[in-house]
């Protein structure tokens, strides 16, 4: 019974999958209500207006949604892209493509049909999904392994790529113990794997990314709450921007 397959005792398996139809039903119950959250209504991806921008693209779910505020400026978004201002000491631009549904599984192929040229840098923030669904540690690791390679592969323009933790459910309000409990184990577990998954690849960096418990009503997230997410982002991708320097100096000099 003390056999690990994976690094997943025996024991972690069978509490996931007791607790699996329990933790899902309420999941399920809990969505009937995301139609009534406020969020931003679209993306605002236009160009920005400085033309010597760091350009970053925010994919994932989550905390990249906007739950409760209605533009991106008042967002993770926004509030990334004004600290990695104040950080580098140049303007960035973050454009956004987020899905409340995204998985590990189902970036990879909405990142095929994005282009990444105009861009600097990506910031992915994915995996609540798969905390909440309880979903099987070696597909994560298989999903992921696979989106930091094509993230790596000759069909991109090898950004350097930022993948945020799976934060504690404790931070976001409206979770009842028992789910936080099992999910933020299961959480644990795959932030383990994911930083693993990270370091087998060059440009990409993992995040550590952990809010401190909630004080916002329900669901609903305050652009304050997004404000102190951003704080614990944006240094790490304004470093990762700031190796890259030397090539964006070229190009502007080169254009001027």
């Amino acid at each position: 019974m003390g056999h690990r397959a994976h690094g997943i005792s025996a024991a972690d398996r069978l509490l996931s999958a007791a607790a699996r139809p329990i933790v899902r039903l309420w999941v399920r119950t809990a969505e009937m209500s995301d139609p009534l959250l406020p969020r931003p209504a679209s993306p605002d991806n236009r160009e920005p207006a400085e033309h010597d921008s760091d350009r970053v693209l925010l994919v994932g779910n989550g905390a990249s949604v906007g739950y409760g505020v209605l533009s991106h400026d008042l967002s993770l978004a926004g509030h990334l892209g004004r600290q990695t201002t104040l950080a580098t000491g140049r303007p960035t631009h973050v454009a956004v493509i987020a899905d409340g549904e995204m998985t590990a599984g189902s970036a990879i192929e909405t990142l095929r049909g994005a282009d990444l040229e105009p861009y600097d840098g990506i910031v992915l923030t994915i995996g609540v999904n798969e905390a909440l669904a309880l979903s099987s540690v070696q597909r994560w690791e298989a999903d992921i392994d696979r989106l930091l390679a094509f993230l790596n592969s000759p069909a991109t323009p090898h950004l350097p790529a930022f993948m945020v933790a799976i934060p504690p459910l404790e931070s976001i309000a409206g979770f009842p113990s028992f789910v936080r409990w099992i999910t933020d184990r299961h959480a644990r577990t795959l932030n383990h794997r994911l930083r693993s998954v990270c370091d087998r690849f060059d440009h990409v960096t993992f995040v550590p990314f952990a809010p401190g418990r909630s004080t916002d009503l329900g669901r609903y997230r305050s652009t304050e709450t997004y404000r102190a997410w951003a704080g614990l982002i944006a240094d790490t991708v304004a470093r990762g921007l700031s190796a890259e320097c030397p090539r964006n100096t070229e190009q502007s000099d080169g254009s001027g």
